[in-house]
Parts: C-alpha cells; sequence; structure tokens
C-alpha cells in the first residue's frame, strides 16, 4: 500500500485533507502532503488556523480539466495526530479511483457499484429512480445552442 501512495501522491500537486473539527462537524483544507518514507506517513503542512482534531481523516487527490474530462483520483483512509505542532496522517487504506485502475478492474467497480445500490434501495423498500432523460436531451441541446 505505502508504494501505491507515494507512486501516485507524487502525480498530483496538492490534495484535500478531510478531518473533523472541534465540534465533531467535518473540515476540509487543500494541503500538500509532504511523505515520509522512514516512518511510512505523511506530513500535514498547516497553519494556526487550521481547526483540524486528531481521528479518523482522509485524503483525497483528485485530477480533472477544464471541460471535466480526465478524470483521474484516488483517496487514503487513516488517522491524523498532531506532534510537537505538526500534523501527521497515518495510512490505513489506500482506495484507488477514476482513472488509475485498468480497464478489467474500472468495469468490476461499476458492476459492483450496481450492485451495491440495487441492494441499498431493496433493504430500504425503494424503487429504482427514473431518469428524466428527455429533460436532460433539452438542457443539453439548449446549452449546445448556448442559452
Amino acid at each position: 500500500m505505502w508504494n501505491d501512495i507515494v507512486t501516485q501522491l507524487a502525480k498530483f500537486p496538492n490534495a484535500v485533507l478531510t478531518a473533523v473539527d472541534p465540534d465533531g462537524y467535518p473540515f476540509s483544507i487543500r494541503c500538500t502532503p509532504q511523505v515520509d518514507s522512514d516512518h511510512q506517513v505523511l506530513r500535514i503542512p498547516h497553519n494556526e488556523d487550521t481547526r483540524l482534531q486528531p481521528g479518523p481523516a482522509g485524503l483525497l487527490c483528485h485530477y480533472h480539466n477544464d471541460l471535466l474530462w480526465d478524470l483521474k483520483s484516488f483517496q487514503i483512509l487513516g488517522r491524523l495526530e498532531e506532534i510537537d505542532g505538526t500534523w501527521i496522517f497515518h495510512p490505513e487504506r489506500f482506495t484507488p479511483g477514476a482513472g488509475l485502475l485498468g480497464p478489467i478492474d474500472q468495469t468490476k467497480g461499476l458492476f459492483k457499484a450496481r450492485a451495491d445500490a440495487k441492494k441499498y434501495l431493496q433493504k430500504r423498500g425503494l424503487p429504482r429512480p427514473k431518469v428524466a432523460w428527455d429533460e436532460i436531451k433539452q438542457v443539453k441541446a439548449e446549452a449546445k445552442n448556448g442559452r
């Protein structure tokens, strides 16, 4: 896992770190994690105003072009602690996202997401939502025509 983190992190200029604030609510900052391979942790530079608290945390790196295509992403779940005024992120799980998986793994992911959604709806007795394709096509046509 550590090699995947180091390899993928090097491809992104920054990340979004999400943890909790003093009131227990999610709080996010954009940061540039620094790799500490000796301890297999990420050091998170921050300013004094950061409202982060030690505990569970997530780190998200993502990229897309100006048209929102060419998406690449990954997520690291772990825990955050402060040692001598430095935030230390301890990775516990690496999850590759869009653009980092091969075509077979992407296809497996799509089928899994579909099965998960079906289970979610069945568990709650909900019908599968209907997509308003006609409305979507109309908005797309209007956008294409410059309205």
